[in-house]
């Protein structure tokens, strides 16, 4: 599990990414994609904002050149199941399928989060909406891309992408991880249904999340935060 300490720690709760590494990264690497990735990584979670972007930017570079090819559907995978269902999509659109790691993905990812520390929600959108091309039924990526319409306050684009981060995480998601995925999709689809007023249904999906983990502070808070707007309103 990685934490991020900035000011919007606690946003991507679990990252999964294959390129994550709490050490420096050697210098010698076949891959560059990789190479550069660990580099940003490092460099996250050391706080040197400035240099990771300039390593995802780097990763992203190589990614680009290696894997935007007409006629062929690169997708980026974390299970078996997530790789059969991007065959069939492949398949129905007639493309030939590359399966690669999820390197090139979490850059976007991960590069999304740093445009989004920095106040560039626009660019985090373009960034992240690449990674999910690439990997469309990862829920991490998906809540991300969730969550950048909740920052612009758009609730129903919001919900729609954490329902299917949600959906995602039940059947796709890494069972090591699939709970955090699955919880963290819950708590979003609740976050906003507050923000529309729909109450009933929010503590519906945070009581789902009590049924996961009865100790997740993050849904208790918010059962709570629902009661006092139900007393404050008369509802």
């Amino acid at each position: 599990m990685i934490k991020f300490a900035y000011f919007l720690i606690g946003i991507f709760v679990l990252c999964s990414c294959s390129v994550s590494s709490p050490k420096k990264p050697s210098k010698i690497v076949d891959e560059p994609h990789k190479a550069h990735a660990e580099q940003g990584l490092y460099f996250m979670q050391a706080g040197m904002l400035p240099q990771a972007i300039a390593e995802f930017d780097a990763a992203i570079k190589h990614c680009e050149a290696s894997y935007l090819i007409e006629g062929k559907s690169v997708y980026s995978s974390r299970t078996t199941a997530e790789s059969l269902v991007y065959s069939v999509l492949a398949s129905s659109q007639q493309q030939t399928l590359e399966m690669v790691d999820t390197v090139c993905s979490d850059a976007y990812y991960l590069r999304g989060f740093t445009a989004l520390n920095t106040g560039r929600l626009r660019d985090a959108e373009v960034y992240l909406l690449k990674a999910v091309n690439m990997a469309p039924v990862n829920a991490m990526y998906l809540s991300a891309l969730g969550h950048i319409y909740q920052v612009r306050r758009d609730w129903a684009v919001a919900i729609d992408y954490f329902t299917r981060a949600e959906d995602a995480a039940q059947t796709y998601s890494p069972e090591a991880i699939r709970g955090s995925e699955f919880i963290r999709a819950k708590r979003g689809i609740g976050f906003n249904l507050i923000q529309l007023g729909k109450l009933n249904e929010a503590e519906v999906k945070y009581q789902e999340c009590l049924a996961i983990d009865a100790t997740d502070k993050s849904a208790l808070n918010e059962l709570e935060y629902i009661k006092i707007l139900r007393a404050k309103h008369n509802l």
